[in-house]
């Protein structure tokens, strides 16, 4: 699947390994935490490439919601992970991954979002359920669902 925007900006599925760097260097600066688990391998990868280079980046696959109590989802369950834009990127490439997630997802959708995220995904129709939380090494976040 290949989207062409903003004349030089293309997103595209892609293997986790043309991801890993951008999503590491984002959202691991420091390297991985204690708690973080390996990404799966049926996962799917969708990039921002800007002249070769990948700006942007995030994964999805099959994962139940782990909050039923919070709302109530359809099946079948994917979770959006590791969404990531270098700095000087953003400014609607993020939208446009989320968008490219969205279409490729065939069902519902689900994520663990940094407060500081939360009107991006807004924006793009999900929705914040639950109260703020506290991911250890990382910082506030919020429950979202599409």
């Amino acid at each position: 699947m290949w989207l062409k925007l903003l004349g030089v900006i293309e997103i595209r599925q892609v293997t986790y390994d043309e991801v890993r760097l951008v999503q590491q260097a984002v959202l691991r600066p420091d390297g991985p935490l204690p708690a973080d688990t390996p990404m799966p391998d049926d996962w799917v990868h969708v990039a921002a490439v800007l002249d070769g280079s990948v700006v942007g980046a995030c994964s999805t696959g099959p994962r139940p919601w782990p909050h039923p109590e919070l709302a109530d989802l359809p099946q079948p369950q994917w979770q959006l992970r590791a969404m990531a834009v270098l700095p000087q990127h953003r400014g609607g490439v993020g939208a446009r991954l989320l968008a490219a997630i969205v279409a490729l997802a065939p069902g519902s959708l689900w994520a663990e979002a940094r407060i500081a995220a939360l009107p991006l995904y807004v924006r793009g129709g999900w929705q914040v359920v639950g109260e703020e939380w506290d991911k250890p090494g990382i910082g506030p976040h919020r429950w979202i669902v599409r």
